[in-house]
């Protein structure tokens, strides 16, 4: 969490304070004169707008749920209403929490905070009123409270504790895996190396293709998000076990669950799911009264994403504490169903809380100003999301206007690029953005005639762009021994470096396939381990042990390349050394040797990895994996040396929970720690990576996979079964609180809500231009390819194709509202 850690300990301290006597009038042409960014311009409408300033000027004491359509500015509106509540309300920036989705969000909001709030009140130092005075010198913008609710449920558990009590170990990712498979799975549904068959067979339900696990990796993948349902839907667990279908299965995953439960409770771990539910636990008790008893004001960023038990933390703050509390959100931009959202929960936002808390009745309003893109984009995906009928139920009710453009036309109608082939759409694409940012521009037809679309003059470069996907994986998954194929991410990313420009796409491949990391791993396994002489001897699966072999092979083909330096020696002789245990400086060995350390030692003759912005976030991943699992390995991610057998133990402890989780591809590359994008480097991201982000170019990829109706392909376009996500929620209906809520759409069409949501997030996120891509079956007027981004309504009917008479069917549909390149 984004604030001084010395902030809980003093809310102790603190009492309720008066209103400061800013009059309401005052404060928007207070911050008009304090903060550049919202003085009137030329050409430009003041900001904030007549909607933004009502939802800033709400009354505290009625509860806001805000509607905001993309690009309204609601960053804009939660930062100005927290200003406000201390500006005129006279709380102090330590009463007001904010909260918001992931971790950039926050520091985002926090960046601003800090810059708006130090302009604003030094400004009202100066020419505020006298009354004020005294209020603004107790004032420190530092100390707004702001993160995830994750981070703030961490803080809190950990600060607000009483002595005695140790600070919780958080797991992150894989470590909390790894827990969950060594104490929660193993002698209850994984026994003697073998799935339990009725256990496999009910979790075959919720895998994408319909097979059951088939192996551990398969298993963990498969139970981890029950186990986090569990806790995220509240789930009553006697009636989850009791129903009456699979009654044996669900009894061995409650027992599991309650074993992984019971050991991180007594080793005081949690998971993040368990993390939450800690902290409502002790809301509930009241043993967070020092937190709630000073918590004036709670906003919410991204509450179309809220799960069950979110929402109870959030109800709970606001009924023990009695603040104000204001959600903003947007139920058509709800993308993480599959991590327990349930968009219902903002839909139903005021019902739900007068339910919770009575004699209390929220307030919507809504944001449907869009200052992000031009009208031809915004006329698009207006379009788009209510091209459906079928999906209007699913929205807010009365639903939001229509989304209205603010900024003018540039010209540039919604582009449309579509080949016979991926390897001809790649090379067409990188020639159109070689020449958008490295030559003269690209002229297309516009609407009132001739446009070019070209970098901006003034710094304009390929991180200006980006291609969103629904997957960005560069190869698809090899079959049955099959030799993956290239797709179009690669096959672009190849395009553009014939054409010297990078790409930036650190979750292309899985991080064991990516080559460098492979000759990293291999360096350190030869220390560890030289010649694999303990690997071969331990019972590592299969998977594991094909990887751990193809990383050694890849070291040595690199070392035979002598890469620099060279001295004072080269990688081969350290390695060798290193594996020898022999100091080279001639001093004795240390009987302790972090793997951490190691890895670092080696970077000198990986230099990608150092220098490279993908090279930076593999290389992160790489070191997070081990720094984990130093949170529940014995060893601790150390190596031991003259300890007798322990030194031998440890080695095998690192390869089986580090370099094994790796090479059966159990860690990925969170989006958390990537980066900023390179100004000159071509972005590739999911549709989910690009929630809340915003480009001058965005190139959606809607079809280059698609070239045949392929059964495997239908639930990433027009899905003929309900998705395995939506399963799960219908299995769990009966003993969660919100299941009822969830069944007002049925499992297929909650599928096509979640694909009509993805693609409308996508088509909001471009400024100035926005491109679709895909193969031409995409357009064909007699197509079997349905797809929703295309058009394509649940009901079969597609929005690009009228009747037409003659013997033959056109070669394409005819109503397509794109200018196709």
């Amino acid at each position: 969490m984004c604030h001084n850690q010395d902030d809980f300990r003093a809310f102790a301290h603190l009492s309720r304070r008066s209103p400061a006597l800013l009059p309401i009038t005052d404060f928007i042409p207070a911050i008009r004169f304090a903060i550049p960014r919202f003085r009137p311009q030329p050409g430009r409408l003041p900001a904030p707008d007549a909607q933004q300033e009502a939802c800033i000027l709400h009354p505290p004491a009625t509860p806001l749920q805000i509607v905001a359509g993309p690009g309204s500015g609601k960053t804009t509106v939660l930062v100005l209403r927290a200003l406000r509540l201390v500006i005129v309300d006279g709380l102090l920036p330590e009463h007001v929490l904010l909260t918001t989705f992931t971790k950039k969000a926050a520091a985002e909001i926090r960046t601003r905070l800090i810059e708006w709030g130090l302009q604003l009140v030094g400004y009202l130092r100066q020419h505020g009123p006298s009354q004020l005075q005294p209020h603004l010198a107790q004032v420190d913008v530092n100390r707004f409270v702001t993160g995830t609710l994750d981070s703030l449920c961490e803080d809190a558990l950990r600060t607000l504790r009483v002595a005695t009590d140790p600070a919780p170990a958080l797991l992150e990712g894989f470590a909390a895996d790894a827990l969950m498979h060594r104490r929660g799975l193993t002698n209850t549904v994984y026994n003697t190396g073998t799935i339990d068959p009725a256990v496999a067979g009910y979790l075959a339900n919720f895998t994408f293709d319909g097979t059951a696990p088939g192996n551990v990796g398969e298993l963990i993948r498969s139970v981890r998000p029950i186990f986090d349902r569990f806790a995220h839907d509240i789930i009553d667990l006697p009636t989850f076990q009791t129903l009456p279908t699979h009654t044996g299965a669900r009894a061995l995953l409650v027992r599991g669950y309650g074993a992984y439960v019971q050991h991180l409770r007594d080793t005081n771990r949690l998971d993040f799911a368990l993390l939450e539910q800690a902290f409502l636990e002790r809301l509930r008790t009241g043993r967070l009264a020092r937190f709630t008893d000073v918590v004036r004001a709670i906003l919410v960023d991204e509450y179309q994403d809220t799960n069950l038990l979110q929402e109870s933390i959030y109800f709970e703050l606001f009924r023990r504490s009695n603040a104000s509390l204001s959600v903003v959100g947007d139920d058509d931009q709800s993308l993480y169903r599959f991590r327990g959202a349930t968009v219902e929960l903002f839909r139903d936002f005021r019902t739900r809380l007068a339910t919770v808390v009575p004699n209390v009745a929220a307030q919507r309003l809504d944001l449907i100003a869009n200052y992000r893109s031009t009208p031809e984009i915004v006329s698009f995906f207006n379009s788009f999301i209510v091209n459906d009928p079928d999906f209007s139920p699913a929205r807010v009710q009365p639903p939001k206007p229509a989304i209205q453009a603010h900024l003018p036309s540039n010209g540039a109608r919604v582009l449309g690029m579509f080949r016979s082939d991926v390897p001809t759409l790649a090379t067409h694409l990188a020639a159109f953005l070689h020449d958008v940012f490295r030559g003269n521009g690209r002229v297309v037809s516009g609407a009132m005639g001739p446009v070019t679309v070209a970098k901006a003059p003034q710094g304009g470069d390929f991180g200006d762009a980006v291609l969103l996907a629904h997957s960005v994986n560069e190869f698809t998954s090899g079959f049955m021994g099959s030799t993956p194929r290239a797709r179009l991410p690669h096959q672009l990313r190849r395009e553009l470096a014939s054409r010297n420009v990078g790409v930036f796409n650190p979750r292309g491949q899985a991080l064991r396939d990516i080559p460098v990391i492979q000759q990293l791993l291999g360096a350190m396994l030869e220390c560890l381990d030289p010649g694999s002489a303990l690997q071969s001897t331990m019972r590592l699966r299969g998977e594991a042990q094909q990887y751990l072999g193809s990383f050694r092979v890849a070291y040595t083909q690199y070392a035979g390349t002598n890469p620099p330096p060279v001295q004072p020696h080269d990688l081969s002789a350290f390695v060798m050394a290193w594996g020898r245990r022999q100091s080279q400086s001639g001093k004795p060995w240390p009987r302790e040797w972090p793997i951490l350390e190691l890895c670092f030692t080696l970077l000198a003759w990986f230099p990608s990895l150092r220098d490279d912005p993908e090279g930076q976030v593999h290389l992160e991943a790489v070191t997070r994996a081990i720094s984990q699992s130093a949170t529940f390995s014995p060893y601790r991610a150390l190596v031991l040396h003259g300890s007798g057998q322990h030194d031998r133990i440890s080695v095998e402890n690192a390869l089986r929970d580090i370099f094994a989780p790796i090479a059966e591809s159990s860690i990925d590359v969170d989006e958390e720690i990537m980066p900023s994008i390179p100004r000159d480097r071509f972005a590739m991201m999911t549709i989910h990576q690009a929630k809340g982000l915003e480009f001058p170019l965005v190139i959606v990829d809607v079809g280059s996979d698609f070239k045949t109706n392929h059964a495997k392909t239908r639930f990433r376009r027009f899905p003929d079964q309900p998705s395995n996500v939506t399963h799960l929620e219908d299995d769990l209906s009966q003993p969660c609180s919100v299941g009822t809520l969830r069944l007002q759409r049925t499992a297929l069409q909650r599928t096509f809500d979640d694909l009509i949501r993805l693609y409308y997030v996508a088509y909001s996120r471009p400024q100035s231009a926005l491109l679709l891509v895909g193969l031409d079956t995409c357009l064909q007027y007699s197509t079997s390819i349905r797809h929703t981004a295309t058009f394509w309504r649940a009901d079969g009917t597609w929005a690009w194709r009228t009747p037409y008479s003659g013997r033959r069917h056109p070669p394409q549909a005819n109503n397509i509202p794109l200018e196709l390149i």
